[in-house]
C-alpha cells in the first residue's frame, strides 16, 4: 500500500488531534487503529494486568522507516494528514497526531519497526516521553510495540484506574468492535497468556458475530445490502431478528466507513424500523456498517471520535430508516405473518382444541340472556330498550327486585367484563372480586390510615412487590444465605469477553445473590443454582438478559459500587408485573408481606406502593361537605 510520511501537521493547535489516555483501553484503540492503517493482515494484542503493567500489539504492516520513527513520537505530527482541510477528505481511522507523544509520556514505551525495504528494523526505548535508546535490530517487517506501566510517572491518575476486570472489560469491546469492522483481519488478544479472542482472517461478517457472540444470535441475524446508485452512499452488515432483541444497546455495533461510532441520529432512526416488530424495553441487535462520502461526516466532534455529526442529519435518518425498515418489513413481518397464519393450528393439539371449545360454549352460554334480550328488541324497540335499562340497572342495585319484577338476570361475568352501554353515561363496570382494576397494575382496597380516617386504599402491585424482594436479596447479601433451587440440567451461558471478567472477578458476590456459576472454559459459564424467588426454572435468553445488564451496570464500577443498583434490578426483575393476574389469596400474601417489610411504602426505587384516599376527601368531590 502507498504511504505517506509522517510530518508536523500544520495549524495543529485547531484539530483535537488524538485523545487523552484516560486508561489501559485508549491506547489498545490508538495502537490497533495504527496497524490497521499500516496495511496489517494480523493482528496480535498480548495484555498483562488487564493493560495496568503491559499493551503489547505486533502486526505485520509496512512499518516505519528509520528516519520516521522518532518524529512519530513527537507532538502534532502525522502520516495521514499534513493541515486541517485534510480532515475533510479523511478516510483513514484517523490522523492520530498526538497519539503515540501522548502514550509515551505516561508511560515506557519500547518499538521496533522494519519496512520491505530496510534490512534490519529500529528499536527505540523511552520513558515518560524520553529517549533513551536507538538502535538497530533484526526484525520481522511490521510494528511490535509494547506499552508498560501506564502511568507509572502519574500516581494520582493511577490510582482512579479501576480494577482490572473492569479495564478489561473495556479492552474486549473494543478489540470485540474492531473484529466486526474488519471481518477480513485476523485479531488475536490474550490476556495473561489465556486466549481471549481469536478471530481468523477471511471471515465473513456472521462468523465473526458467532466467535464473540455466540451461535444463536448468529443463526438469528439476515444480511443487509443497500447501494444507493450513482452515490458512495452504502448499508451493508447483519440485522437482528426480534428474537434475539437485547435489553441495552451497547450489545449493537455501528460503523461509518469502517470507524466505530455512537450516533443518536442512527440509533433512533434503527430502533424506529424496528417498531412493532420488538418490545418497547428492548433494542435491537445489529452489526451495520456505512459507508458515506467522508466530507459530510465530521468525526472530530470529540477527542475520542466515537461521537459523530452530520451535515444533513434529517437526510441520513430518512435513508437508513428507509433501508432497515424495508427489509424488517419484509423479514420479520410479512415472513412471520406467513408462517403463523399457515403453520398455527399444526401446534394445537387436541387436547388444546378441546379446551377453546369449551371456552367459546361458556362464552356463548353468558352472551345467551344478551341474544335475547337483543332479539326481543326487534319485536319492541321502545319497550325492550326500557326493559333493558331497568334490569341492568336493578341487577347492579338488588338482584332480587330485578328477578321479581320478571327482568332477565344477567351473568355477574357479563357486568365485570362487558362496559354497560347507555345514553348520556360513562361506560362503566363492576371491578373484579378481588379489587383489581382491570389494567392489573392497581388493587383498590378499604380501610383506615394512621390517623383513624376510614377510606380508601390503591395499591401499586409491581411497586409492592418490588420492595419485597428488593430486601430479600439485600438480606442475601448480608447475611449469604438465600433460598436457592438447583437446576435439573445446568445451563450452559455463552458470554462476551467483557462480561466473562465481570463474572469471573464477582463470582462470590454474584453467588450470594443465589446464583451459582462455574467457569466451564473460554467465554462458557455453568449455571447450577438460581434463586427460588425465581420460580419456575428459566430459560437461556432470560439468564443471558441479567448477566448482560449486571455487568453493564457494574461495567465501570466495582462490585460494591453498584451493589444496590444490582439488587434492584434483580428486585424489579422478578416482581409481579403490571399486568400479571393475582387472587385473593396472592393479594392477601402480597399485602401480609408487605406491612413488616423495613419500608412498606416505597419501592426500590423510591416510588410510593400504597396511596389513601378518604372518604372526607371523596365527600368533598361530591359536594357532600365543604
Amino acid at each position: 500500500m502507498e504511504r505517506k510520511k509522517i510530518q508536523k501537521i500544520k495549524n495543529a493547535n485547531k484539530i483535537a488531534a488524538g485523545e487523552v489516555v484516560e486508561r489501559p483501553a485508549n491506547v489498545v484503540k490508538e495502537l490497533i487503529e495504527n496497524s490497521i492503517d499500516a496495511g496489517a493482515k494480523e493482528i496480535k494484542i498480548i495484555v498483562k494486568r488487564a493493560g495496568k503493567t503491559l499493551i503489547q500489539v505486533i502486526d505485520d504492516g509496512i512499518g516505519i522507516p528509520p528516519d520516521e520513527i522518532e518524529i512519530a513520537f513527537e507532538s502534532h505530527t502525522s502520516s495521514k494528514i499534513r493541515s486541517i482541510a485534510d480532515l475533510a477528505e479523511l478516510s483513514t481511522l484517523g490522523f492520530r497526531g498526538e497519539a503515540l507523544f501522548s502514550i509515551a509520556t505516561v508511560s515506557q514505551v519500547e518499538i521496533i519497526s522494519r519496512t520491505e525495504k530496510n534490512k534490519l528494523g529500529i528499536q527505540l526505548v523511552i520513558d515518560g516521553g524520553n529517549l533513551l535508546s536507538k538502535k538497530e535490530v533484526s526484525c520481522p517487517i511490521g510494528t511490535n510495540i509494547k506499552v508498560k506501566n501506564i502511568f507509572f510517572n502519574l500516581p494520582a491518575r493511577q490510582k482512579f484506574l479501576k480494577s482490572d476486570s473492569t479495564e478489561l472489560g473495556h479492552i474486549s469491546d473494543i478489540l470485540q468492535r474492531y473484529s466486526l469492522a474488519y471481518p477480513q483481519l485476523h485479531f488475536i488478544y490474550t490476556h495473561n497468556d489465556l486466549t481471549i479472542l481469536n478471530c481468523p482472517a477471511l471471515n465473513d461478517l456472521k462468523t465473526t458475530v458467532f466467535h464473540i457472540y455466540g451461535k444463536k444470535n448468529a443463526k438469528f441475524m439476515v444480511p443487509i445490502e443497500f447501494n444507493e446508485e450513482n452515490t458512495s452512499y452504502k448499508i451493508h452488515g447483519l440485522l437482528g431478528h426480534p428474537q434475539v432483541s437485547k435489553k441495552n444497546r451497547s450489545y449493537s455495533s455501528l460503523f461509518i466507513n469502517r470507524r466505530y461510532v455512537i450516533s443518536d441520529v442512527l440509533y433512533r432512526a434503527i430502533q424506529e424500523a424496528y417498531k412493532g416488530v420488538i418490545m418497547t424495553s428492548h433494542y435491537p441487535f445489529f452489526v451495520l456498517h456505512l459507508e458515506l462520502d467522508p466530507s459530510v461526516v465530521d468525526f472530530n466532534v470529540h477527542p475520542k471520535k466515537l461521537n459523530v455529526r452530520f451535515e444533513r442529519e434529517e437526510q441520513v435518518y430518512n435513508k437508513v430508516y428507509n433501508v432497515i425498515r424495508t427489509l424488517v418489513e419484509e423479514n420479520f413481518i410479512e415472513k412471520e405473518a406467513s408462517y403463523i397464519s399457515t403453520e398455527l393450528n399444526n401446534f394445537i393439539d387436541k387436547k388444546e382444541k378441546s379446551f377453546l371449545k369449551i371456552q367459546k360454549e361458556i362464552r356463548e352460554e353468558q352472551e345467551k340472556p344478551i341474544k335475547e334480550i337483543r332479539e326481543k328488541r326487534k319485536e319492541s324497540p321502545k319497550r325492550d330498550e326500557e326493559q333493558v335499562e331497568t334490569s341492568i340497572q336493578l341487577h347492579l342495585t338488588d338482584e332480587k327486585t330485578s328477578t321479581e319484577l320478571g327482568a332477565k338476570q344477567l351473568p355477574e361475568t357479563y357486568l365485570r367484563e362487558k362496559y354497560l352501554k347507555t345514553k348520556n353515561f360513562p361506560k362503566i363496570r363492576l371491578i373484579s372480586s378481588t379489587g383489581q382494576l382491570s389494567n392489573k397494575i392497581y388493587i383498590v382496597l378499604e380501610g383506615i390510615n394512621e390517623n383513624n380516617e376510614p377510606g380508601m386504599f390503591i395499591l401499586d402491585q409491581h411497586a409492592a412487590s418490588e420492595r419485597l424482594n428488593k430486601e430479600h436479596f439485600e438480606r442475601a447479601l448480608e447475611t449469604a444465605k438465600i433460598g436457592k433451587q438447583q437446576l435439573i440440567s445446568p445451563l450452559k451461558i455463552d458470554v462476551t469477553p467483557s462480561e466473562k471478567f465481570f463474572l469471573e472477578e464477582n463470582l462470590g458476590e454474584i453467588k450470594k445473590l443465589g446464583f451459582d456459576f462455574d467457569t466451564f472454559g473460554g467465554n462458557t459459564f455453568i449455571l447450577r443454582n438460581i434463586p427460588t424467588i425465581f420460580g419456575n426454572i428459566p430459560n437461556t435468553s432470560v439468564i443471558k438478559d441479567i448477566i448482560a445488564d449486571i455487568t453493564s451496570i457494574g461495567k465501570d464500577k466495582t462490585f460494591s459500587e453498584v451493589k444496590e443498583e444490582i439488587v434492584n434490578y434483580l428486585a424489579c426483575h422478578k416482581s409481579i408485573r403490571g399486568g400479571d393476574d393475582l387472587s385473593l389469596t396472592d393479594i392477601r400474601n402480597l399485602i401480609e408481606s408487605l406491612s413488616i417489610a423495613r419500608d412498606p411504602f416505597h419501592c426500590a426505587h423510591g416510588r410510593p406502593t400504597l396511596r389513601f384516599v378518604s372518604f372526607k376527601e371523596l365527600d368533598k368531590i361530591f359536594k357532600r361537605i365543604v
